[in-house]
């Protein structure tokens, strides 16, 4: 406690806040790596790359026609829980799943589609896939309502149990199968169950105070949620172009070369979801007076971060994937891509204070250059064209969002002055 508060002098920042979050947030992220990486394990011996690869692209699928949903709700539950409106996550789940037509709709379309071109598997999977994953979205809002209430205890405990659970079983069916439609069914029903249950707890937890509503919050995610289409859609085209243009297989192994730089994030995320809470009841000259403390301090985290990585990621693959020793590569490129998230605090910044226009901008460039930058690079350079693609990009977004946050700030201290 004495180090966090003294270490305050040089970053500015509730130490002690953090430590409380970040250390329950570190217990949940390491389990999850930890069973993220037996299943990868696991995956990597028992199922064939062209399988994986068809897996893969149904979760893709899945995930792009989620764009088209409420998608931005889970931001929305987190900042009208840290206002104190309980009522958020149960607006939230119900909200989700009547916007989630879409989903059910353009599965249904798809897999007619795969049907009528005699792809069984891919139809089949995108069918369950599309009707459970509605139900799997709108329960997993359990984790942003926690981290709203900055309730870090319950959010750690319930993230463990919905994230162990489903890869315990899903590791038990990767040593019987390698059929990418079984996997796809049993990833989406365990996951779901878990969520719901999850989500029940939540809800039982907080029923004697969800009487408050916020009355902004489905206008907010609706904001959020459009501008979530195109992002939807960069987040997953990278997938769809690899499947379509170099296959499964490709397709396998650039998702090892990516799988462990991602799991990074997992973590890294969950700060930016403490800095929105803390930022929500901090005026912008508080927050402008510590924010490139932040920044310095998260940048010289991710640089270490990323070189340890670099040297110890050949180690790694021949350890745990043999496989795929020819992801090692892309891998150690990728891992680039981390160091951007040193400037999230701006990201937090914005988004704590809900400037829609601010918000649309930033989503829309961020989403049209990597779709441009994705479709030329695999086209031109193929894996690693989508590799250099995916860093670019936030490259590029990180000095068009410091423009913007330098003018939002300004506004924002204008009108408090």
């Amino acid at each position: 406690m004495i180090f966090l508060r003294w270490s305050e002098r040089y970053t500015k920042t509730d130490m002690v806040y953090f430590a409380s979050g970040g250390f329950l947030s570190l217990v949940s992220q390491v389990t999850a790596l930890g069973g993220a990486l037996a299943l990868a394990v696991m995956v990597s011996h028992y199922v064939p790359k062209t399988s994986y690869g068809e897996y893969k692209y149904i979760l893709s699928i899945i995930a792009l026609l989620s764009s088209f949903s409420l998608n931005g709700i889970g931001g929305a539950v987190l900042q009208s829980a840290a206002q104190g409106f309980n009522s958020a996550l149960q607006k939230g789940f119900w909200a989700n799943l009547r916007w989630s037509f879409v989903i059910f709709i353009g599965a249904l379309v798809m897999a007619l589609y795969y049907f009528w071109a005699g792809n069984v598997t891919l139809a089949a999977g995108i069918l369950i896939g599309g009707s459970l994953s509605p139900f799997l979205a709108s329960a997993g809002l359990f984790s942003p309502f926690l981290a709203g209430k900055k309730d870090f205890v319950y959010q750690t405990l319930f993230s463990i149990g919905d994230n162990l659970i489903p890869i315990c079983l899903m590791i038990g069916t990767v040593m019987l199968t390698g059929n990418p439609l079984i996997l796809i069914a049993v990833y989406f029903i365990t996951n779901t169950l878990a969520a719901l249950y999850f989500y029940r707890r939540t809800k039982i937890m907080y029923a004697q105070s969800m009487q408050k509503h916020d009355e902004t919050m489905l206008r907010y995610s609706k904001h959020l949620s459009i501008m979530g289409i195109l992002g939807g859609i960069a987040e997953n085209i990278d997938q769809i172009l690899l499947f379509h243009f170099m296959g499964g297989a490709q397709l396998a192994i650039y998702n090892f070369a990516i799988a462990i730089p991602n799991q990074m994030r997992t973590p890294i995320k969950n700060i930016d979801a403490m800095l929105q809470a803390r930022f929500v009841n901090r005026t912008a000259k508080e927050i402008k007076s510590n924010m490139w403390n932040k920044i310095f301090w998260y940048f010289i985290f991710l640089v270490t971060l990323a070189a340890a990585y670099f040297f110890i990621a050949p180690y790694l693959f021949t350890f745990l994937f043999p496989q795929y020793l020819e992801a090692v590569r892309y891998s150690q490129i990728y891992i680039l891509w981390i160091l951007a998230l040193a400037f999230d605090p701006i990201n937090s910044y914005i988004s704590s204070r809900k400037h829609l226009k601010t918000l649309y901008a930033s989503t829309v460039v961020y989403s049209l250059s990597k779709i441009a930058l994705l479709v030329i690079g695999v086209l031109f350079w193929g894996l690693m064209g989508v590799i250099v693609a995916r860093i670019a990009t936030h490259f590029i977004v990180i000095v068009f969002n410091y423009t913007l946050y330098r003018r939002v700030l300004r506004a924002d201290i204008g009108e408090t002055a």
